[in-house]
């Protein structure tokens, strides 16, 4: 053995980690999905675990309403992991641990008092089973030691800050109206943040932190900026921005801007970094129903035509088995071709069983 060989290996033993190697060991990265296949095509499969994460964006921007997808998503996917390690397990001491702690669970800050728990219900979130705190007069160090506490005790797979924007410091919080502050919540969201990333990998807890776009008042050349200062960005693993974008009908269609009855709108999306995955899929938006929340199937049908599951020519559909090339028959054999995007919407809505084969195939090639 050589020397560095032998030094690895002591550094190892004292830590009690494997924190030193010679070569890189891959680990795949694990995601928490969007209900929005175009955002799942756009991030390589979704929401990074174990980083910290940034929604930023204007107001009414669609900021809230992802994060709270993806809280929906992130309960789906611990019920499953939970039942399935403990089904495996074959210690007694890990069952019966597993069994009083339940799946890991969603931890939601409502900072801004605002979380409006029949939209959540709508989007799919179980309220009754998510961790909910509503800080009062508690400054922003209050606010974060909760949050790390939580994500310590590794019973908590995601926690979200809504939002950063009105937090306020100890500092600025015990002066007075006339006295000046500065920093902002910067000096405390730099620890936080330092603090909660390697917390996060250790337990696999994703922290999602929704931010406010603001005007650059102090560059000549405008633009946004946002809350917290630096050292916040560079720490976390993505950056997100969304901004609210077209008003839509019930059959996708664009209205404009004064329409009175809108039934949706779409909601844009730009990947501002990343460390997560290849960022050569920037720019999107998912589909946004007022009615029930995230529309699947709009966002579905667009994906499967990057990927060629459906296939278009002129103004005629089909779909097509990637494994085989062939046009999908129906049961008399006849090739399935449908005229115009609102009947094959239509059509995927009123099947379940194409519906559920459609989304497998997508899943397949974006490897969820």
């Amino acid at each position: 053995m050589s020397k560095l060989d032998a030094l690895v290996q002591s550094i190892n033993k004292e830590w009690k980690e494997d924190i030193a190697a010679k070569g890189i060991k891959r680990i795949d990265t694990q995601k928490i999905p969007f209900t929005s296949s175009r955002l799942n095509y756009m991030t390589y499969g979704g929401i990074p675990r174990g980083f910290l994460i940034e929604f930023a964006g204007e107001n009414n921007g669609g900021k809230t309403t992802t994060a709270l997808d993806v809280c929906k998503n992130a309960q789906i996917l611990f019920q499953k992991e939970w039942e399935t390690e403990l089904s495996n397990t074959q210690d007694a001491k890990r069952k019966e641990y597993l069994e009083a702690r339940g799946p890991q669970k969603v931890f939601y800050a409502d900072c801004e008092n605002t979380l409006d728990e029949d939209w959540a219900r709508l989007l799919g979130v179980d309220v009754d089973d998510m961790y909910i705190i509503k800080p009062q007069t508690q400054a922003a160090e209050d606010i974060f030691q909760m949050l790390l506490d939580a994500i310590e005790t590794d019973e908590v797979g995601l926690c979200v800050i809504d939002s950063l924007g009105v937090m306020m410091s100890k500092q600025a919080y015990e002066k007075d109206m006339n006295e000046k502050t500065y920093g902002g919540i910067s000096m405390p969201l730099t620890l936080f943040s330092k603090k909660a990333s390697l917390l996060c990998r250790k337990t696999l807890c994703t922290v999602i932190g929704i931010n406010q776009e603001r005007d650059n008042l102090n560059s000549p050349y405008g633009g946004k900026i946002t809350t917290g200062g630096q050292a916040w960005k560079f720490n976390c693993t993505c950056r997100f921005s969304f901004a609210k974008g077209d008003y839509i009908d019930a059959a996708g269609n664009h209205l404009n801007r004064s329409c009175d009855t809108p039934a949706g709108n779409k909601v844009m999306v730009s990947i501002v970094k990343t460390k997560a995955f290849k960022p050569n899929r920037r720019t999107g938006f998912y589909t946004l129903m007022y009615d029930y929340g995230v529309d699947e199937i709009f966002d579905l049908v667009e994906v499967a035509m990057k990927y060629g599951i459906i296939q278009k020519s002129g103004a005629w559909f089909t779909f097509c088995d990637i494994e085989t090339g062939e046009i999908v028959t129906d049961e008399s054999g006849k090739d399935i071709k449908i005229q115009g995007l609102p009947n094959v919407i239509k059509f995927i809505k009123e099947d379940e069983i194409m519906l559920e084969e459609l989304k497998e195939q997508v899943n397949i090639q974006m490897g969820v």
